[in-house]
């Protein structure tokens, strides 16, 4: 991945998850984009307040959205088991 950028509307905390999570997938391999989780997030913040886990789960569920929707614009084979539908897959919560 060379060329990453987000556009968040929200706040300080979900601009700050955006952010990371493009910093630490920014020359890696998209296998490794893919095993982003919302916690290397919240440790790569140093934390963020309870109330605002869910700011963390949103980035890691954009980079994954980015990805499929790639994927699927330029006709690439990808394991959809590898983008559960976040309503069921329970591992977001996980902290």
């Amino acid at each position: 991945m060379s060329e990453l950028k987000f556009e968040t509307f929200g706040c300080g905390s979900a601009i700050a998850s955006s952010s990371m999570a493009t910093e630490l997938i920014k020359g890696k391999p998209v296998s490794e984009a893919l095993a982003l989780t919302n916690k290397a997030v919240v440790e790569a913040l140093d934390g963020l307040p309870a109330h605002k886990l869910h700011c963390s789960v949103l980035a890691e569920e954009a980079i994954k959205k980015a990805l499929q929707d790639y994927f699927e614009k330029n006709g690439i084979d990808y394991d959809k088991k590898a983008f559960p539908e976040c309503e069921s897959c329970g591992h977001c919560c996980d902290i």
